[in-house]
């Protein structure tokens, strides 16, 4: 009896055991669930839904971008003015005697000279800049070099790239990557991707052949891959460290801490790093890897090129935005231009106290266009943000930027309604219905995934990646 009594007491033990682990099991998945959030149909594109093409984990493809949000400056329209001075074309070339046409040849000649010397140097100059020394490209690579000029003091940036080519080359070590690099290009309009599309695109045959071609580029010397890396952008050159482990080694180990830093600072010049940064290329692959959408970081990046006429009321309306926000500063919010221009602004707002934002600093994007101030600024997130009115490519859903502009609003009140926003979302009309319901329905599981967002993409400067 008493060993009956045991086998039904292991029994119901063993019932027990399972009704536990299966009542912890759903409480683990709960607990994953909440603490993990993905948009719909976020594997292709938001708007198009993978019509056009791939997006390659962006909010949507490029042509979808290019037909929406195309913020790139109008070109000036061409104007021809004839005046009464002017030659009609059917009058007769004044007449020159003999000296004063050899006298002409000879001032041609000696600009053609001065020209040509003018240009040898800028090409010197480049080449001193934007290239390695031909001489160093055989060395090996010595990766203890990368210590010794992350440990030296900071020079002027002119300074900088030919210091160290010279200093390298003296103590005949590889030289580092240089920091001055070209500009990243400009994302492609639309009609190169509508010409792209017009073509035929390669059939499901091809596209195996080519994935199973050999690759070869993983085949080539490390000085090789280190010279290609030489001639791109700092966009492009993270980019790449994103591929492979041997490609990040490969940058890790030829590019300084310096050179990072200063990418950064040209990136997000609102960052204030307050704590020390072990290493700048996590952190810049941290900041790039927070943003919805890099085509949208890349039009910022873009300097507007300076114009023969200019609209006079919008540079008057943006240069006292842009002394009111140095002489009245406001507590939690900040905005700088980025061309001379005053196209192209970056932006930070704090998040506000008592919010599941608190103590996260974003960065948002703002585009001035020429019609400025009869016509709302472009504003968006550039910071991953968990908000029913911020869509997944940060747009930003408040009325002021549609139907509700006035002349009256500036950059300060701008960003002051969008931090006001992060505290009362308004839910009737969402960017994001899904954020909206759970909003409404289930406020602590919003409250948590919004806050653990905010850990994980906008607290950079207190926590930066190690």
């Amino acid at each position: 009896m008493a060993t009956c009594l045991t086998k039904e007491q292991l029994e119901l033990k063993k019932m027990l055991e399972q009704i536990v682990d299966s009542d912890e099991d759903e409480e683990l998945a709960k607990a994953t669930e909440e603490d993990t959030f993905s948009f719909s149909s976020s594997t292709a594109c938001w708007v198009c839904n993978g019509y056009y093409g791939p997006n390659f984990d962006e909010p949507l493809c490029g042509t979808c971008h290019a037909f929406l949000y195309n913020t790139q400056a109008a070109e000036e329209e061409l104007q021809t003015t004839i005046s009464d001075d002017e030659d009609s074309g059917n009058d007769e070339p004044p007449f020159k005697d003999k000296q004063e046409v050899d006298e002409d040849d000879d001032d041609d000649e000696d600009v053609d000279d001065d020209v040509d010397d003018v240009v040898e140097d800028d090409v010197d100059d480049e080449e001193g800049v934007g290239m390695l020394d031909p001489g160093m490209r055989n060395v090996p690579v010595i990766a203890a070099h990368e210590m010794q000029i992350d440990n030296m003091a900071p020079v002027p940036a002119d300074a900088e790239p030919r210091r160290s080519l010279e200093r390298e080359g003296e103590r005949g070590n590889m030289a580092l990557l240089p920091i001055l690099r070209p500009r990243p290009l400009a994302p492609r309009s639309l009609p190169d991707f509508l010409e792209l599309l017009s073509e035929r695109r390669a059939n499901a045959g091809e596209i195996v052949a080519a994935v199973a071609a050999p690759n070869n580029i993983l085949m080539l010397p490390v000085e090789i891959m280190v010279i290609i890396f030489s001639y791109l952008d700092d966009m492009s050159m993270w980019k790449a460290s994103e591929v492979c482990k041997q490609w990040r080694s490969i940058l890790e180990q030829n590019t300084s801490q310096v050179m990072w830093m200063r990418y950064l600072k040209e990136r997000w010049p609102l960052f204030q790093c307050i704590v020390d940064v072990p290493n700048w290329l996590k952190l810049y692959s941290a900041l790039m890897n927070s943003c919805f959408c890099r085509t949208c970081l890349l039009q910022m990046a873009l300097k507007s090129p300076p114009r023969a006429r200019q609209n006079a009321i919008r540079m008057n309306f943006l240069r006292n935005d842009a002394h009111q926000l140095n002489s009245h500063a406001t507590e939690g919010i900040d905005a700088i231009p980025l061309d001379k221009q005053n196209t192209y602004w970056q932006a930070s707002i704090l998040g506000p106290t008592g919010s599941p934002y608190e103590g996260g600093k974003f960065f948002l994007y703002i585009f001035f266009p020429e019609r400025y101030p009869m016509i709302p600024p472009t504003v968006r997130f550039l910071t991953k943000i968990l908000h029913p009115n911020v869509s997944r490519h940060g747009d930003v859903g408040i009325d002021i930027f549609q139907h509700n502009w006035s002349l009256a609003l500036n950059v300060s009140k701008i960003l002051l309604s969008v931090q006001s926003l992060l505290t009362d979302p308004y839910t009737e009309i969402c960017m994001e219905p899904e954020l909206g319901y759970m909003y409404e329905h289930n406020r602590a599981r919003f409250e948590s995934l919004a806050r653990s967002w905010t850990w994980k993409y906008a607290m950079f400067e207190l926590m930066p990646p190690s």
